[in-house]
């Protein structure tokens, strides 16, 4: 179930990107994907790490750099969508592009545990 919310964003997120690039701005959609993309990555990747902390193989310094790689990736999407000022405009009202990256971080964060709990399961 985790795994279809986190598609669903993605293609709702394509789309609405793509709608961008057709309609209005390509630039504008084209710098808000890559922003998404960056967003997704970089709160899965930071999410992945916070989760594998307590894992005995797991060394300190390498999380502690993917973890800043990762909040760099986050920092810069959030720059990119801000500077780009992207909407999405849903019939009379219209979300900010920021809001619609903190909803990726709430996907990533589905992913990150659905990814562990499947690991834990092999064991």
């Amino acid at each position: 179930m985790r795994e279809l919310v986190v598609l669903g964003y993605g293609f709702l997120t394509a789309i609405i990107c793509v709608q961008a690039m057709l309609g209005s701005s390509f630039r504008v959609g084209a710098e808000a994907l890559v922003a998404f993309v960056m967003n997704f990555a970089g709160a899965s990747i930071f999410f992945a790490v916070f989760l594998a902390r307590h894992d005995k193989e797991a060394s300190r310094t390498k999380l502690i750099g993917a973890s800043a790689i990762a909040l760099v990736l986050i920092a810069a999407a959030f720059a990119l969508v801000v500077q780009t000022r992207f909407w999405i405009y849903v019939y009379d009202g219209a979300i900010p592009g920021a809001v619609w990256l903190v909803v990726g971080l709430l996907a990533a964060l589905l992913w990150a545990t659905h990814r562990r709990a499947r690991a834990r399961a092999r064991w």
